[in-house]
């Protein structure tokens, strides 16, 4: 009759709710915690400041019952609250120890020969960093004061600002040509559609698209007239669709069939669509001509990959393999469509995504010369590495240290 429902918003202000399957009301059980798991020993268990702990619980009246303890001091917990721990049924737990800072990332200049410049802004949870049209700015999504926001790094004064303060998560920031951000939200209610706002903040976020479905930008068309973005639609999957921004809001499906393809990216000459989809299994990459894309379709990649990005010179694109290495292929110039054989670009060394963030985790500079990339914090090989933990029996554990009667 009930399911507990995931929490939303910054961790801090994230609540745990129990939502009445016949009725379709939701009842807010607890503030400060997120991934909650009812245990049948009668107990919810759930993260909350980098640890596990678990409340009494009755699932017939839908109350808690007794205090909250903390059961697992450290657990490894993602920037959205994900932890790493699972009970199952047998009341076996198994977790990845950690803390709540495990998610943490630098911001790094990488070259092409691999070596690192690491950028002084400070560790934190970042996602889906952008560089600005004139390179002078990194926008980005970040969880830093208990909510996820639009964030700006500036390059020339080494300063992090805070771009969105709405209360609700703001997401997955692109640029347009004349320097505005576009970004999801769920600030009006109801399912993550986007916005556009100035970057400096002087004037307020405007709507742009008003939908049931889950949507994120994924980039802006070099013209600006279109905004290119993935709709995630309960029938259709994730499909590739465009906005236009130069007159009436009109959405447009490029991309668009049973199967996944999203993280679509218009080539600086503004002729070609490159893109990942999923039709043949595996996530591959991708290009159609643009804006006529049922006039070709080639595929680039040869054993997987994501997250394609354009050279702004448009003669190379780029993409991170299953193994999380830094792809490129080079292209071409003329009339046809003409790309070389993937070549292994960079290791695997950098964060391509973190659970269900998928849209792109890098960027290039406009010489071509560097990548932004995202490096995990502890990755460092004096650091130890994150240890999977399993214990048995942990219901019988549960019901010792939180009491339900």
């Amino acid at each position: 009759m009930y399911t507990v429902l995931a929490p939303s918003g910054g961790l801090e202000a994230a609540s745990i709710s129990v939502l009445d399957l016949r009725s379709r009301r939701s009842t807010i059980l607890l503030r400060g915690g997120s991934s909650a798991q009812y245990v049948p020993s009668g107990h919810l268990v759930y993260a909350a400041a980098g640890a596990l702990r678990a409340v009494g619980f009755d699932p017939t009246r839908a109350l808690l019952v007794g205090q909250a303890a903390t059961v697992v001091p450290q657990v490894l917990t993602t920037p959205v609250g994900a932890a790493n721990a699972m009970l199952a049924s047998d009341g076996t737990l198994v977790y990845v120890a950690g803390n709540a800072r495990s998610g943490d990332r630098t911001l790094d200049w990488v070259d092409r020969q691999g070596h690192e410049t690491p950028i002084t802004a400070p560790a934190a949870a970042y996602f889906n960093p952008r560089l600005s049209p004139d390179g002078m700015r990194i926008a980005m999504m970040a969880n830093i004061e208990g909510g996820v926001d639009i964030w700006l790094w500036d390059v020339v004064r080494t300063g992090l600002t805070r771009v969105t303060l709405d209360p609700a998560d703001d997401a997955n920031p692109v640029w347009t040509p004349d320097g505005r951000v576009v970004f999801s939200s769920a600030r009006s209610g109801g399912a993550h559609n986007l916005f556009i706002q100035a970057a400096d903040s002087t004037s307020g976020a405007e709507r742009l698209t008003d939908s049931k479905d889950l949507q994120f930008p994924t980039a802006v068309s070099p013209d600006g007239a279109s905004l290119i973005f993935t709709d995630r639609s309960p029938t259709t999957g994730e499909d590739v669709m465009a906005l236009r921004l130069d007159g009436p809001r009109k959405v447009l499906p490029l991309v668009q069939t049973p199967f996944d393809e999203r993280n679509g990216i218009v080539s600086p000459d503004g002729r070609w669509l490159a893109y990942e989809a999923n039709d043949t299994g595996a996530f591959e990459i991708y290009v159609r001509p643009f804006p006529n894309v049922t006039k070709g379709r080639w595929k680039v990649s040869t054993n997987g990959g994501t997250q394609p990005l354009w050279a702004h010179s448009g003669q190379e694109l780029f993409y991170f393999a299953p193994d999380g290495a830094l792809m490129r292929v080079a292209v071409s110039g003329g009339p046809a469509w003409t790309p070389g054989a993937p070549t292994k670009l960079l290791e695997a060394r950098y964060v391509v995504r973190s659970g269900g963030n998928t849209p792109r985790n890098y960027d290039i500079a406009a010489d071509g010369q560097r990548f932004l990339l995202l490096k995990a914090g502890g990755s460092d090989a004096a650091v130890a590495p994150p240890q999977i933990v399993v214990v048995e029996h942990f219901d019988e554990e549960l019901k010792r240290l939180v009491p339900t009667k």
